[in-house]
């Protein structure tokens, strides 16, 4: 492929020495990318996480990036693979012409600011321009108040009026949470030479590059929908004028055995995005998790703020659904040309122990564009015989909470898989 081209490749390594996995994957990615690489971004698991600056170093020795970003993660995945908790090291390495990468780092320094003055200072932080496609975006959970930034990450891009008069903002954000440990200090961030425990880091990618998104939630809605009529902060205390424990009861009462044997894994909450819409489907709702209920007052607690007149409906998240929505989100991406790579942020809850097969949805978006095979060469199984290795580039690593877009508007998801799928860019009409 030639070097004025848009071209990525990925890596994995489980081998337990840092030192000889950081080089084995660099080689990885050497093989398929000789020359000059614009950016490498990779995931480390947290046998590593203590040895990322020896990583850098061997990784910057071998591949010469002009730009490298380093995260620590419980779990990583690459290509096909699966890693979690063992040693393990994920990269992506990017040629990317006609691309500014803008790398930066943000601390907690916003807290006192109104609304537009944080999204102003966001913006101007991580470069956000009318050429922006999107900047990756990665932070310590224990020391970064999202609450606060989410908002502001979403509000900081460039607003412009499509065709139709609708309001739509340039470019995405795409990222999430590192996850090794449970308290802070314990997670590891790296970007160009510098290490750092705290804060957050990501590279703004702008010009000639296209990042389209891919946000599964992997939830479907149970019982009815539902009016918020009572709330207050994160707590719904009336539904449909009725105490809202009683009326969530209501709603879940005629469901199937089946969907009640899933009930014992955790019920969900979906609140409404569009509330202009007359009815409500799979990838309508924000799903959010239940923090608990007070039988006393009726009222339940959700991991979200909640207004009066607010739409919200039961939710249950399952493998089947799971595997099913991805699928789904993928046949739509088949429309458009094949990505040059994709980068993969997942839920610590989407692993092995939740699909029983590692890699589920590595193997579902890395083969998702694969060339049709014609049936004499398949086997039984329907697998490709002696088939060679079609699938994407693709690296990604299972995060605390992830990062992506629903409609025009950036969203902390949990339970959720967020890709970014990277392709030269098709021409759009501002106008």
């Amino acid at each position: 492929m030639g070097t004025d081209r848009l071209s990525m490749a990925s890596g994995v390594s489980a081998l337990l020495d840092p030192i000889d996995a950081a080089s084995q994957v660099a080689d990885q990615l050497r093989e398929t990318l000789p020359g000059s690489i614009d950016l490498v971004i990779g995931f480390v698991t947290p046998p590593f996480t203590q040895r990322m600056g020896m990583i850098a170093d061997a990784i910057r020795d071998r591949l010469g990036p002009n730009h490298l970003l380093l995260v620590s993660a419980q779990g990583v995945m690459g290509n096909d693979s699966e890693i979690d908790s063992v040693p393990g090291i994920s990269l992506m390495g990017a040629r990317l012409p006609g691309v500014e990468i803008h790398p930066y780092t943000l601390d907690a320094t916003w807290g006192s600011m109104d609304p537009a003055q944080r999204a102003a200072k966001i913006s101007e932080t991580i470069g956000a321009s009318e050429t922006m496609a999107g900047t990756l975006f990665f932070a310590d959970p224990y020391s970064v108040p999202m609450v606060n930034l989410i908002p502001a990450l979403s509000d900081c891009r460039v607003q412009y009026a499509d065709a139709h008069g609708h309001t739509k903002r340039i470019g995405t954000v795409i990222g999430g949470m590192a996850s090794v440990g449970t308290e802070p200090g314990h997670n590891a961030l790296f970007i160009d030479g510098h290490l750092r425990n705290y804060g957050a880091i990501g590279v703004t990618l702008s010009g000639n590059l296209q990042i389209d998104t891919l946000v599964s939630q992997g939830c479907r809605p149970i019982g009815q929908p539902m009016v918020v009529t009572r709330a207050r902060g994160n707590l719904v205390l009336e539904l449909g004028g009725k105490p809202a424990i009683e009326a969530l009861r209501e709603t879940l009462q005629d469901l199937g055995d089946s969907d009640k044997e899933l009930l014992e894994g955790g019920l969900l909450i979906g609140r409404v995005i569009n509330e202009q819409k007359s009815r409500f489907g799979r990838g309508d709702f924000l799903i959010r998790n239940i923090m608990g209920g007070d039988e006393q007052s009726g009222a339940i607690a959700i991991a979200d703020l909640v207004h009066v007149g607010q739409t919200i409906q039961p939710h249950l998240h399952d493998a089947t659904t799971a595997s099913e929505d991805l699928s789904l989100l993928l046949d739509g991406q088949r429309l458009y040309d094949r990505p040059s790579g994709a980068l993969v942020v997942s839920c610590t809850g989407r692993t092995q122990s939740f699909y029983g097969r590692p890699g589920h949805d590595a193997r579902a978006i890395r083969h998702a564009f694969d060339r049709p095979v014609e049936g004499a060469r398949l086997a039984k199984a329907g697998r490709e015989l002696n088939a060679p290795d079609q699938g994407i580039p693709l690296s990604g690593f299972f995060a605390d909470g992830q990062i992506g877009p629903i409609g025009e508007t950036i969203f902390q998801h949990g339970h959720t898989l967020v890709a970014a799928l990277f392709r030269e860019p098709e021409q759009m009409d501002l106008q």
